[in-house]
């Protein structure tokens, strides 16, 4: 393990009893200066197919580990940065879609709000690529706008790609409890941006539960990178896109939770402006 790499989790590892300021969770390359990557080629699967389960750290609940092909919980780069890919759809134009936030493409800086909602054309939209720098396909929607943060890559023809949760496994379906419950959260994502070896699976707690039907607040740990990646519940349904990043082990060291933007009213929004209906690929829970 390189220098960096080995500071680079030092750091995570640390994230986990400190206490950061909430900020969007992408667009860390943005922050330094430019997009990492280069645009030629096209992406491979990988082990797209196969289950992805890495070392897992359980003191602190977190997992390190490399998750290859295009699937929930991958890197994708944009031109403005980096962010992490979170859920798989069939759309009924036989296209199918991939999810992120949406301020991966909209935004220059991550602190970027109410930017609005774009639709982008076949063949007009900004480029989405692997964490290689090979392209998987190009942006049909991306939305910006007050809780909405939500995106869609629609993926190239020659693409492979699981449905699958990195390290968790599913999606299983979709959580639209309204409930005040204390309701624990997965979350894998691609802090600072780096992804490969140091992608991780997180736990997230809502200690009030899953009250709103747009958003959530949770405790735990998202770096910038992890922008767009997905959330799921124990029974490993999807709950939604994490959209900002923050720390800490108790609503009162923590600043400002950890934002998550809830995925149905994401996917209904997307439909009516795509005029597309759109369905979940599922899989199991590993």
């Amino acid at each position: 393990m390189t220098r960096l790499r080995l500071v680079l989790v030092l750091a995570i590892t640390l994230a986990t009893i400190g206490t950061v300021t909430p900020a969007r969770a992408g667009l860390l390359d943005s922050l330094l200066g430019g997009s990492s990557g280069e645009t030629n080629g096209t992406a491979s699967d990988g082990n797209a197919g196969e289950a992805c389960r890495p070392f897992v750290v359980p003191v602190v609940e977190l997992g390190l580990g490399s998750c290859t092909g295009v699937r929930p919980g991958a890197r994708v780069q944009t031109d403005n940065g980096s962010c992490t890919l979170n859920f798989l759809f069939n759309g009924s134009d036989g296209e199918r879609y991939m999810g992120t936030a949406g301020h991966c493409i909209l935004s220059t800086l991550p602190l970027s709000q109410n930017i609005g909602e774009r639709t982008f054309a076949a063949g007009e939209g900004p480029e989405a690529r692997d964490a290689d720098g090979r392209r998987i396909g190009e942006f049909a929607y991306a939305i910006q706008e007050d809780v909405r943060d939500f995106g869609l890559v629609r993926l190239d023809d020659d693409v492979d790609v699981s449905p699958q949760v990195a390290q968790f496994g599913g999606p299983t379906g979709v959580n639209d409890e309204i409930t005040t419950r204390a309701t624990r959260l997965s979350l894998f994502g691609n802090p600072l941006g780096i992804g490969g070896p140091l992608a991780s699976g997180r736990t997230l707690l809502a200690p009030g539960g899953l009250p709103d039907p747009d958003t959530v607040g949770a405790i735990g740990v998202a770096l910038p990178g992890d922008s767009g990646g997905p959330v799921i519940d124990e029974q490993g349904r999807a709950v939604g896109v994490l959209v900002s990043v923050g720390a800490g082990l108790s609503p009162i060291s923590n600043p400002g939770p950890i934002g998550i933007t809830r995925l149905s009213p994401q996917v209904s929004q997307a439909e009516r402006a795509l005029d597309v209906d759109l369905r979940l690929q599922q899989a199991p829970l590993l």
